[in-house]
Order: C-alpha cells, then sequence, then structure tokens
C-alpha cells in the first residue's frame, strides 16, 4: 500500500510537504520509519529521535497503519 506521509520543520525544508512510501501490508509505524531510512538514508540517523502521528496520535512501533490513515513524521516538539 501506499502512504503518503506528511513532513515537519527539517524535514519538511530538506523533503518538501509530504513523501509517498510503499508499505506492505499489515504495516507498522517500525516498516514506516525502516522504509523512509530506506528512501532517505540522510534521515538514517535521526530515527531514534523522530516522531511518528497516525491519524493525529503519537504512535509507537508495533501500531498498525491502515489504508487511508493519515501518517506524519516530525522531530521533537518543544515547547516555550
Amino acid at each position: 500500500m501506499i502512504v503518503k506521509v506528511k513532513l515537519f520543520a527539517v524535514l519538511k525544508e530538506a523533503l518538501g510537504e509530504s513523501v509517498e512510501i510503499d508499505l506492505p501490508q499489515p504495516a507498522t509505524v517500525s516498516n514506516l520509519l525502516e522504509q523512509f531510512a530506506e528512501q532517505y538514508p540522510q534521515f538514517r540517523s535521526a530515527l531514534p529521535s523522530l516522531n511518528v502521528a497516525v491519524d493525529y496520535t503519537y504512535s509507537r512501533g508495533d501500531h498498525v497503519i491502515d489504508p487511508g490513515q493519515e501518517v506524519a513524521i516530525f522531530p521533537p516538539v518543544s515547547g516555550g
């Protein structure tokens, strides 16, 4: 399945507003991050600190991504 992933901050500056990632079904957040690193190896070292949201909810490794869900990747966010 093709997942459109919205990007924010430095990711958006480098790659644009979104990218498409081809994932097997069922797909998890871990699968997404692995494939993201394959497609964009310049961000591999940042993987441990990247956040993923699925349908506006922070999601971790084993969270399943269903077709049509909104997915976003972004670096840590701090307030202030």
